[in-house]
Protein backbone atom coordinates (compact mmCIF):
# COMPACT_ATOMS: atom_id res chain seq x y z
CA UNK A 1 0.00 0.00 0.00
CA UNK A 2 2.78 2.37 0.86
CA UNK A 3 4.54 1.70 -2.46
CA UNK A 4 1.40 2.50 -4.44
CA UNK A 5 0.89 5.74 -2.53
CA UNK A 6 4.51 6.74 -3.04
CA UNK A 7 4.24 5.89 -6.74
CA UNK A 8 1.13 8.07 -7.22
CA UNK A 9 2.71 10.84 -5.20
CA UNK A 10 5.79 10.75 -7.45
CA UNK A 11 3.63 10.76 -10.59
CA UNK A 12 1.66 13.75 -9.27
CA UNK A 13 4.86 15.66 -8.42
CA UNK A 14 6.47 14.92 -11.78
CA UNK A 15 3.29 15.77 -13.67
CA UNK A 16 3.01 19.07 -11.85
CA UNK A 17 6.68 19.75 -12.53
CA UNK A 18 6.35 19.10 -16.27
CA UNK A 19 3.15 21.20 -16.49
CA UNK A 20 4.94 24.01 -14.69
CA UNK A 21 7.88 23.77 -17.12
CA UNK A 22 5.50 23.82 -20.08
CA UNK A 23 3.75 26.87 -18.68
CA UNK A 24 7.07 28.66 -18.31
CA UNK A 25 8.15 27.92 -21.88
CA UNK A 26 4.94 29.25 -23.41
CA UNK A 27 5.57 32.89 -24.30
CA UNK A 28 3.14 35.67 -24.80
CA UNK A 29 3.39 37.66 -28.04
CA UNK A 30 5.02 40.50 -26.11
CA UNK A 31 7.65 38.17 -24.63
CA UNK A 32 8.25 36.62 -28.02
CA UNK A 33 8.74 40.07 -29.60
CA UNK A 34 11.26 41.00 -26.89
CA UNK A 35 13.17 37.75 -27.44
CA UNK A 36 13.26 38.38 -31.19
CA UNK A 37 14.48 41.95 -30.64
CA UNK A 38 17.25 40.69 -28.33
CA UNK A 39 18.28 38.08 -30.90
CA UNK A 40 18.34 40.74 -33.64
CA UNK A 41 20.48 43.08 -31.50
CA UNK A 42 22.86 40.21 -30.70
CA UNK A 43 23.18 39.30 -34.39
CA UNK A 44 23.81 42.95 -35.33
CA UNK A 45 26.51 43.27 -32.64
CA UNK A 46 28.19 40.07 -33.82
CA UNK A 47 28.16 41.36 -37.41
CA UNK A 48 29.68 44.71 -36.33
CA UNK A 49 32.36 42.93 -34.30
CA UNK A 50 33.20 40.62 -37.21
CA UNK A 51 33.54 43.63 -39.53
CA UNK A 52 35.76 45.43 -36.98
CA UNK A 53 37.98 42.33 -36.70
CA UNK A 54 38.29 42.11 -40.49
CA UNK A 55 39.23 45.80 -40.71
CA UNK A 56 41.83 45.31 -37.97
CA UNK A 57 43.35 42.31 -39.77
CA UNK A 58 43.44 44.19 -43.09
CA UNK A 59 45.09 47.19 -41.40
CA UNK A 60 47.77 44.91 -39.90
CA UNK A 61 48.42 43.39 -43.33
CA UNK A 62 48.64 46.88 -44.87
CA UNK A 63 50.94 48.08 -42.02
CA UNK A 64 48.68 51.07 -41.39
CA UNK A 65 46.97 50.77 -38.01
CA UNK A 66 46.66 52.27 -34.54
CA UNK A 67 46.05 50.57 -31.21
CA UNK A 68 44.19 53.32 -29.33
CA UNK A 69 44.57 52.63 -25.63
CA UNK A 70 41.88 53.28 -23.05
CA UNK A 71 44.00 51.61 -20.35
CA UNK A 72 47.77 51.43 -19.90
CA UNK A 73 49.35 48.87 -17.57
CA UNK A 74 52.69 49.84 -16.07
CA UNK A 75 55.56 47.52 -15.19
CA UNK A 76 54.25 47.31 -11.63
CA UNK A 77 50.93 45.94 -12.91
CA UNK A 78 49.00 49.08 -11.99
CA UNK A 79 46.43 50.23 -14.53
CA UNK A 80 45.87 53.79 -15.68
CA UNK A 81 42.77 54.95 -17.53
CA UNK A 82 43.90 57.11 -20.44
CA UNK A 83 42.58 58.76 -23.60
CA UNK A 84 42.90 56.77 -26.82
CA UNK A 85 43.38 60.01 -28.75
CA UNK A 86 46.77 60.60 -27.15
CA UNK A 87 47.87 57.13 -25.91
CA UNK A 88 48.59 54.67 -28.67
CA UNK A 89 50.88 52.45 -30.67
CA UNK A 90 50.82 53.40 -34.34
CA UNK A 91 52.24 51.39 -37.23
CA UNK A 92 52.52 53.74 -40.19
CA UNK A 93 54.24 52.01 -43.11
CA UNK A 94 57.95 52.02 -42.23
CA UNK A 95 57.57 53.92 -38.96
CA UNK A 96 56.23 52.95 -35.56
CA UNK A 97 55.12 55.57 -33.04
CA UNK A 98 54.54 54.95 -29.37
CA UNK A 99 52.93 57.79 -27.44
CA UNK A 100 52.03 58.22 -23.78
CA UNK A 101 50.23 61.30 -22.49
CA UNK A 102 48.85 61.61 -19.00
CA UNK A 103 46.31 64.40 -18.57
CA UNK A 104 47.22 65.11 -14.95
CA UNK A 105 50.94 65.56 -15.69
CA UNK A 106 51.99 68.98 -16.97
CA UNK A 107 55.60 68.19 -17.80
CA UNK A 108 56.67 65.84 -20.54
CA UNK A 109 58.90 66.01 -23.60
CA UNK A 110 55.94 65.75 -25.98
CA UNK A 111 54.01 68.67 -24.51
CA UNK A 112 51.14 66.34 -23.57
CA UNK A 113 52.44 65.16 -20.20
CA UNK A 114 54.28 62.18 -21.61
CA UNK A 115 56.56 61.03 -24.39
CA UNK A 116 56.30 60.26 -28.10
CA UNK A 117 58.85 57.81 -29.50
CA UNK A 118 59.59 56.83 -33.07
CA UNK A 119 61.38 53.86 -34.61
CA UNK A 120 61.61 51.56 -37.60
CA UNK A 121 59.91 48.14 -37.54
CA UNK A 122 61.60 44.86 -38.42
CA UNK A 123 61.14 41.09 -37.93
CA UNK A 124 57.36 41.31 -38.38
CA UNK A 125 55.49 38.07 -37.85
CA UNK A 126 51.72 37.50 -37.84
CA UNK A 127 50.18 34.29 -36.50
CA UNK A 128 46.62 33.15 -36.01
CA UNK A 129 45.65 31.62 -32.67
CA UNK A 130 43.63 28.42 -32.29
CA UNK A 131 40.45 30.42 -31.60
CA UNK A 132 40.94 32.74 -34.60
CA UNK A 133 42.64 35.71 -32.90
CA UNK A 134 45.80 37.40 -34.17
CA UNK A 135 49.24 37.73 -32.62
CA UNK A 136 51.50 40.24 -34.37
CA UNK A 137 55.12 40.48 -33.23
CA UNK A 138 57.72 42.95 -34.42
CA UNK A 139 60.87 44.72 -33.30
CA UNK A 140 61.16 48.48 -33.37
CA UNK A 141 64.46 50.34 -33.38
CA UNK A 142 65.09 54.06 -33.01
CA UNK A 143 67.56 56.30 -31.21
CA UNK A 144 65.55 56.09 -27.98
CA UNK A 145 63.20 53.18 -28.70
CA UNK A 146 64.53 49.63 -28.97
CA UNK A 147 61.89 47.08 -28.10
CA UNK A 148 59.99 43.97 -29.04
CA UNK A 149 56.27 44.64 -29.42
CA UNK A 150 53.56 41.99 -29.28
CA UNK A 151 50.04 42.87 -30.40
CA UNK A 152 47.20 40.46 -29.61
CA UNK A 153 43.80 40.98 -31.26
CA UNK A 154 40.79 39.06 -29.89
CA UNK A 155 38.98 36.68 -32.19
CA UNK A 156 35.67 38.07 -33.41
CA UNK A 157 36.28 41.76 -32.59
CA UNK A 158 39.03 44.38 -32.67
CA UNK A 159 39.81 44.57 -28.95
CA UNK A 160 43.58 44.33 -28.62
CA UNK A 161 46.51 44.56 -26.25
CA UNK A 162 49.98 45.67 -27.19
CA UNK A 163 52.89 44.92 -24.89
CA UNK A 164 56.16 46.77 -25.35
CA UNK A 165 59.22 44.87 -24.10
CA UNK A 166 62.15 47.34 -23.97
CA UNK A 167 65.48 45.86 -25.04
CA UNK A 168 67.47 47.34 -22.18
CA UNK A 169 64.91 47.42 -19.37
CA UNK A 170 62.54 45.02 -17.62
CA UNK A 171 59.84 47.73 -17.50
CA UNK A 172 57.19 46.33 -19.86
CA UNK A 173 54.28 48.55 -20.79
CA UNK A 174 50.92 47.26 -22.04
CA UNK A 175 48.40 49.26 -24.04
CA UNK A 176 44.83 47.95 -23.96
CA UNK A 177 42.13 49.19 -26.32
CA UNK A 178 41.02 48.84 -29.94
CA UNK A 179 43.05 48.26 -33.08
CA UNK A 180 41.70 50.25 -36.01
CA UNK A 181 42.92 51.51 -39.39
CA UNK A 182 44.77 54.82 -38.99
CA UNK A 183 42.06 56.62 -40.97
CA UNK A 184 39.49 55.65 -38.29
CA UNK A 185 41.64 56.34 -35.23
CA UNK A 186 41.14 60.05 -34.48
CA UNK A 187 44.53 60.21 -32.73
CA UNK A 188 46.55 63.32 -31.97
CA UNK A 189 50.27 62.73 -32.29
CA UNK A 190 52.56 65.28 -30.70
CA UNK A 191 54.89 67.28 -32.91
CA UNK A 192 57.65 66.72 -30.34
CA UNK A 193 58.75 63.23 -31.38
CA UNK A 194 61.83 61.72 -29.79
CA UNK A 195 63.58 59.74 -32.55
Amino acid sequence: MKRTTIFYLMVAILSGFSLNCMAQTTQTPKQLARAQARAARKAATQAENAEAFQKAENAIDEKNWVLTANTVYGPDGNSYVVSGMTNFIQFDGNTVYLQLAFNDVVNGPNGLGGITLEGSPSSMQKTTTANGGIIYDFDVNGMTLNADVQITVNAGNNYATGTVYPAFSPNNLTFSGYLVPTSESGIFRSGFVTP
